[in-house]
């Protein structure tokens, strides 16, 4: 898998993939089966350390969350969240600008997690170059694999050498990213575009009256040290909000940017149902991925990480000792961004 912020290897492909991947129903040790899950981790070409039984890359000290299977897991699953939130791959006329056959066109995929976004982009789009950075040990006839560290490694390739170029869950992997969004756009040829789908790293009370700690006052708690570890790194969590700034001060015209937000409860509608069951899992294997982080930081000592997490696991499957009620983590949102620009020719 690729270790966004660190290390990127980097890959091209148009061969046709194997069919989706489903959930399966049963407990909750059940996963989403991976595309990635046969896939053997060479541990031999960067330096890895294990703590409390989890696999972690050394090659970053601000991208800190871990690299082994279950991970990868983690990733895939919410790759399937996001896509029926959109809905779809990608939003803007990426579609127009692909089937243009004037020329051969590339795709470029900067924090590609497992890369399962530009697998499923291939089966779409068979006469498109895929490049990204992700480390895959399986080989396709227009796959490309390079290693390079992002935003200083994306120099490796020309000017205006890319027709998409897709960054999803960078802002809070690097505490680079201006220039990983100034980079896009020199990659980037006239009249191609640009796709940034990131988080907000903050909840919101979506129930008037009630605060955060009203209606899922582990889960606040919890996020809260989440975000206090990305500060801890030098990650400026505010740039959700500033992003139009961001994509204007790279090149982008402003009056040129679209956006779609769209949120995620913390606690899903239907707790029970196969989705509401992806989203509760993902929620609790995002924090025990960000554990690491969240102890470097010293915002939390490992007792009370441990102490919270149970609570955190009842609000966000409707069961909440908050004052709101047992479902009072429905009232809490995490809100999205999907923007998307046209380089001006």
């Amino acid at each position: 898998m690729s270790f966004q912020g660190s290390s990127f290897p980097i890959r091209t492909h148009d061969d046709h993939y194997g069919s989706h991947s489903n959930t399966r129903d049963g407990d909750d040790d059940d996963e989403i089966e991976s595309r990635h899950s046969g896939q053997n981790t060479d541990f031999s070409q960067a330096s890895y350390f294990v703590e409390a039984e989890r696999t972690y890359n050394n090659a970053s000290w601000v991208y800190r969350l871990p690299a082994d299977q279950e991970e990868v897991v983690r990733q895939d699953r919410l790759h399937y969240i996001l896509l029926g939130i959109l809905p779809g791959l990608y939003r803007g006329p990426v579609e127009l600008i692909l089937n243009d056959r004037s020329r051969r066109k590339r795709i470029l995929d900067i924090g590609c997690g497992t890369g399962l976004w530009i697998q499923e982009m291939a089966e779409l789009f068979h006469h498109v170059d895929y490049i990204t950075p992700f480390q895959h040990d399986s080989q396709f006839r227009n796959c490309t694999f390079m290693q390079v560290n992002a935003p200083t490694g994306l120099r490796t390739f020309g000017n205006e050498s890319f027709d998409v170029v897709h960054i999803r869950q960078m802002v809070h992997a690097t505490n680079d990213y201006p220039s990983i969004i100034r980079e896009a756009h020199r990659l980037l040829r006239p009249g191609g575009i640009l796709l940034v789908h990131e988080p907000q790293m903050q909840l919101h009370s979506a129930w008037e009256g009630f605060g955060l700690k009203d209606l899922a006052p582990c889960l606040a708690q919890m996020i809260s040290y989440v975000e206090a570890a990305c500060h801890h790194r030098g990650i400026d969590t505010e740039l959700f909000s500033r992003m139009d700034q961001v994509l204007a001060e790279a090149g982008f015209d402003p009056n040129g940017i679209d956006v779609y937000y769209h949120y995620r409860q913390a606690c899903p509608d239907d707790p029970q149902s196969e989705v509401g069951m992806n989203e509760i899992t993902h929620a609790i294997s995002f924090l025990y991925a960000a554990r690491l982080m969240i102890l470097e930081a010293g915002a939390v000592d490992e007792d009370e990480f441990d102490r919270l997490m149970p609570g955190v696991l009842d609000e966000v499957s409707g069961r909440s000792g908050g004052i709101a009620g047992p479902l009072g983590a429905q009232g809490l949102l995490s809100p999205w961004g999907y923007w998307w620009v046209i380089k001006g020719e």
